[in-house]
């Protein structure tokens, strides 16, 4: 009698069938099943149900505090192309548990997404939330890695994929050159990648007086490329660097240096938590109300008494040039963020 805990049918059938017969990797995506001109039942079935925590003790991910059932059950299974499938055992370290759970449920979200839809339209992908540390020497290969399984290419799009591949893999480089680290921490959530390393200060303006060096040069491709689709923060506290890429599709909620204000213009915003941030990206009220000069003197004051001696980026306002040069007199060191050019995402 075998020890393994293995997938009955139907448990392998509900798993298929609720990410429409694809990998659930999310830079795979391939169906796993079609005709067979040769096999018996005239199907060929290339997908697996894997088990996310091993069927039998001693392998990938076991976990002894499940019950046998639990363990046989749908929610211990991710259904798989073969490759993948041997990859996740053979890759203990690489793929966790989270990371599998994040896979399955973003496999059926899409698989739900689609229904109905013709094949051709277009389903927007999700960056899925992660996290790992990179050791000194190993970064190019586990950046690679990373980027890969939480779908950030297909998340964004090729030219802001390539990008922010290029700036994330230059400042794990200035990290650990030139700033002494010992590991970079990596992490995803909610649209947002987040590099972070304890070393002195060391900041895009820093990066951008790097004349040659390579990392100026991602970052000044980086900023062409991906003006109002992604935005660059940088903060340096308690000892370490934060570099976060911020997919401006998702809102606020994860931008760790915007401040975001009300109606009341500066009523009830955070200032403190955008402190340790060397720029700050202030966001105006919705589209639909007036912000003119009277609010952007105000707004001003403000951020000269609260936040002394930063550089600022203002988004949603006007393109007015009287408006702006108002703003510029009073808050030398602002730029403007471009619109939110969503489809630079494409290959159109």
């Amino acid at each position: 009698m075998s020890n393994r805990d293995d997938f009955g049918p139907a448990t392998k059938n509900e798993l298929a069938h609720r990410v429409a017969h694809t990998c659930s990797a999310p830079s795979c995506g391939a169906a796993t099943i079609g005709p067979s001109d040769v096999r018996k039942g005239r199907v060929t079935n290339v997908g697996v149900g894997a088990h996310i925590t091993a069927a039998a003790e001693g392998g990938p991910r076991y976990d002894g505090s499940l019950s046998r059932g639990e363990r046989a059950g749908y929610g211990n299974g991710i259904w798989l192309c073969a490759i993948h499938a041997k990859l996740i055992d053979d890759n203990e370290d690489r793929y966790p548990v989270s990371l599998l759970r994040t896979w399955k449920e973003n496999a059926e979200r899409n698989a739900r997404v689609r229904v109905g839809r013709p094949a051709d339209s277009r389903v927007p992908s999700l960056l899925l939330d992660h996290a790992v540390v990179i050791p000194k020497g190993d970064e190019s290969r586990a950046l690679a890695h990373f980027l890969d399984d939480v779908g950030a290419l297909e998340a964004w799009g090729p030219v802001v994929f390539e990008a922010t591949k290029f700036l994330a893999y230059e400042t794990a480089l200035n990290a650990f050159d030139h700033g002494g680290a010992e590991s970079l921490g990596v992490r995803t959530e909610k649209g947002c990648l987040f590099l972070s390393y304890e070393a002195p200060e060391f900041g895009p303006l820093d990066l951008e007086k790097a004349e040659g060096d390579g990392g100026a040069a991602a970052l000044r491709s980086f900023k062409d490329q991906c003006d109002g689709i992604m935005e660059l923060t940088y903060r340096h506290r308690d000892g370490v660097n934060e570099w976060s890429v911020v997919d401006l599709s998702r809102g606020l909620n994860n931008h760790p240096c915007a401040l975001r204000l009300t109606r009341n213009i500066g009523q009830g915003a955070d200032f403190t938590r955008v402190e340790g941030c060397a720029e700050v990206h202030v966001h105006v009220p919705d589209t639909d109300r007036i912000f003119s000069f009277s609010d952007a003197g105000k707004l001003a004051r403000q951020l000269v008494d609260r936040l002394p001696e930063r550089s600022y980026v203002f988004h949603g306002v006007s393109d007015d040039p009287h408006l702006r040069a108002f703003i510029v007199e009073r808050l030398p060191r602002v730029r403007f963020a471009a619109s939110r050019r969503r489809a630079a995402r494409t290959d159109e």
